[in-house]
């Protein structure tokens, strides 16, 4: 993943560092715009601010791009459209932790960083999502073999909305009836991924952190 990078002056990597120290934050916004028979939804440049009323500016920015251009795809311009801007009221995608990962004083200097290595993996689900899978959950609210359940939306995969389940035992059983059960629920073209959270591999924990808990011991 690359993100272009705006900044108010040039800067070294040690004085990145110390905005950073100091309270600025690196965050990136989503936008849609749709051709008739494509909806795409890239995220913005990463801009460094450092206060809401500084975000605000290109929360309206590229809002306004959205309801201008993301409408009108077929079928799921609007869709689109609006999780992008619920997206962005929230603050936008805070990526200052993958970029001061990677960065170095000649990304500085063109602008632009590639994230060899990335913990952003996963955005938060809409209110409507956490109402889908919570009617799910309610099938279950006397197993106590299902432990925890978390969701969120990925932010590597396009149309991917990921689930996190812990079981003490039949993981598969669980991961069958979600799926079953979601994909009548969610648009043809997203994907339904369902991961076992008694995996301990960091990519599967970020779930934890970055998504939603829906259901937690």
């Amino acid at each position: 993943m690359k993100y272009k990078l705006k900044l108010p002056q040039p800067l070294t990597v040690d004085q990145l560092q110390a905005e950073i120290n100091n309270g600025y934050r690196f965050v990136a916004f989503q936008y849609c715009f749709s051709p008739i028979f494509a909806t795409y939804y890239p995220f913005s440049p990463a801009y460094l601010l450092k206060s809401r009323e500084e975000a605000s500016r290109y929360i309206n920015k590229y809002n306004w791009i959205s309801a201008i251009f993301g409408w009108w795809g077929i079928p799921y311009g609007p869709q689109t459209t609006i999780r992008c801007m619920r997206f962005n009221l929230k603050g936008g995608l805070d990526v200052t932790q993958d970029i001061m990962k990677n960065i170095t004083d000649q990304d500085l200097q063109n602008n632009c960083v590639q994230l060899e290595e990335t913990t952003m993996l996963y955005r938060k689900p809409d209110r409507s999502d956490l109402k889908t899978i919570g009617k799910l959950l309610r099938n279950y609210s006397g197993d106590s073999n299902l432990k925890e359940c978390y969701a969120g939306w990925s932010l590597i995969e396009d149309y991917c909305f990921c689930v996190g389940i812990k079981a003490d035992n039949d993981f598969e059983k669980y991961a069958e009836a979600f799926e079953q059960h979601l994909r009548k629920k969610f648009f043809k073209h997203v994907q339904i991924q369902l991961i076992d959270l008694n995996n301990e591999a960091e990519a599967i924990q970020l779930l934890r952190k970055q998504g939603v808990p829906v259901l937690a011991s």
